[in-house]
């Protein structure tokens, strides 16, 4: 009698599940940032020194209630409304315009205040850029390596979103976008003889960009030469730098850091991971770092698992938009980059970026819970769609 081979699934089942991996990672960073958010704030406000960890408290209450609900949601019948979503973003970018609702932080007119709540409208616009890109490429799937309808169209709808975050200027936010577009591109199938000279024009574009504004000019001629601008626009970088080796291997210990008193501006935000190598060392850095990629990796052993192009690029940018964020995060606080002003994905204070980054790994699960079809089938990059 013939042997049964049994049909591969793919599913939610099993503690090695790359999702329910990806879970468990942002569940440890988003821990971690708890703890050392206290020491990072508690000299910002002496009078009420549970203040950020209340309120970061409450942002993590409801990205866990809306991660929830996002998670019972059918993926497939959010797609009805992929235009809606996407023109309300658009919509949602254009509020920071409005005089009296958009508001001026850091020099950057990205924050919108709707009377006591404020939210950064760059970040919840990264979902519906994130379900507008799935959506269009699983729309078109035999037409992804055409110029017009796999390239120009495609690109002229992320082109309007990216435009909309430089305008702010939020250049830091806008490069996860062009990041997290092209590789998105690539993946859908896009020819890389279209992808190649674009990336290459809009690089030159940024940098005559940064050129013709003289503050973040000086703020990238001050990165490259750190040690004698110490004292003027590379003042953040330096300090963090001097946390780190403050800290050595095993750190001065928790509420113990010197930088996050008044030495270190946007510590509990932004610069968060330099406290976190002066209190806990570099080995808790390390662990950060490895949590990190073992988040990215698990995120791609996931999507390798996907049904279709839809779910397949909608949970590669979840991936993507995570994984993106903190490797520049890293880079900025380490001094490998310039300052660009990105909050670390779990661990920073601020409810906005956490509340999106909980809802990519919401529709994470989503996809993993929803994946009990055939696994994808491959020709390079080509993707086919597979009814289950």
């Amino acid at each position: 009698m013939a042997k049964k081979t049994k049909k591969k699934h793919v599913g939610s089942n099993g503690v090695l599940n790359p999702a329910l991996v990806v879970l468990v990672c942002a569940g440890l960073l988003t821990v971690l940032g708890i703890i050392i958010l206290f020491s990072a704030s508690l000299h910002i406000n002496k009078n009420s020194p549970y203040f950020f960890i209340e309120k970061q408290a409450v942002w993590i209450g409801v990205t866990v209630l809306v991660g929830l609900l996002l998670m019972l949601v059918n993926l497939d019948w959010i797609r009805r409304f992929i235009w809606v979503g996407y023109l309300i973003g658009i919509g949602v970018l254009l509020l920071v315009f409005v005089p009296g609702i958009g508001t001026t932080i850091n020099g950057s007119r990205s924050w919108v205040r709707i009377g006591p709540i404020g939210f950064q409208v760059a970040e919840i616009a990264k979902v519906s850029f994130v379900f507008f890109v799935a959506h269009y490429f699983s729309s078109i799937r035999s037409d992804n390596s055409k110029f017009l309808r796999g390239f120009i169209y495609p690109g002229i709808g992320m082109g309007i979103y990216i435009a909309l975050v430089i305008a702010q200027p939020d250049l830091g936010t806008a490069l996860i976008y062009v990041m997290v577009a092209v590789s998105l591109l690539y993946l859908a199938g896009v020819r890389l003889v279209y992808l190649v000279p674009s990336v290459l024009a809009g690089f030159s574009g940024v940098v005559a960009l940064i050129y013709n504004d003289a503050e973040r000019w000086s703020r990238l001629t001050a990165f490259w030469n750190m040690e004698a601008e110490k004292a003027g626009d590379a003042y953040q970088g330096w300090q963090a730098l001097l946390a780190f080796g403050a800290g050595g291997i095993d750190g001065v210990g928790l509420g113990n850091g010197r930088q996050q008193q008044s030495f270190l501006p946007e510590a509990h935000n932004d610069f968060i991971f330099a406290i976190i190598g002066e209190e806990l060392g570099m080995i808790a850095t390390l662990a950060v770092v490895l949590t990190y990629g073992v988040l990215f990796v698990a995120g791609i052993m996931h999507i390798r698992n996907a049904p279709n192009t839809y779910q397949y690029l909608l949970a590669a940018g979840c991936v993507l938009m995570i994984s993106v964020q903190s490797i520049l995060n890293l880079g900025v606080v380490t001094g490998v980059l310039p300052t660009t002003g990105l909050p670390l994905p779990f661990i920073s204070y601020g409810g906005s970026n956490f509340l999106t980054m909980g809802i990519f790994v919401a529709i994470i699960l989503n996809t993993s819970l929803a994946w009990r079809g055939p696994v994808l089938q491959q020709s390079k990059r080509k993707l086919k769609d597979i009814e289950g």
